[in-house]
């Protein structure tokens, strides 16, 4: 099904969309929409917009996310240190994370 309306593009460039392509494609003031070059045509598609709800979610689990590996960081520090106090000393590749990274490389690889 085709639909067809005029708009007036204004001396800044700016386009009006008709009422009625806005209703059809739920368009809203800040709506992002693609436009796409085809020859002599000009093709307008709307691009979804992001859930605001599911961003600050996002935001916040990455912040815990950084918060846990931090905690687990400092733990890891803690225990460095206590075994150090006992007079143990360890390998270079245990006490700076080389051979934990090796395993892992290994073990995605």
């Amino acid at each position: 099904m085709y639909a067809i309306e005029t708009a007036k593009m204004s001396s800044k460039g700016q386009m009006v969309m008709p009422e009625s392509f806005r209703k059809r494609y739920g368009w809203v003031p800040g709506a992002t929409l693609l436009l796409i070059a085809t020859g002599d045509s000009v093709v307008v598609q709307s691009l979804p917009q992001p859930d605001m709800a599911t961003v600050g979610k996002a935001v916040t689990d990455a912040k815990a996310a950084v918060s846990t590996v931090e905690d687990r960081l400092r733990a890891a520090q803690a225990d460095l240190a206590a075994v150090r106090k006992l007079g143990i000393s360890l390998p270079a590749d245990i006490e700076n994370g080389d051979a934990r990274r090796k395993a892992l490389a290994r073990k995605h690889a």
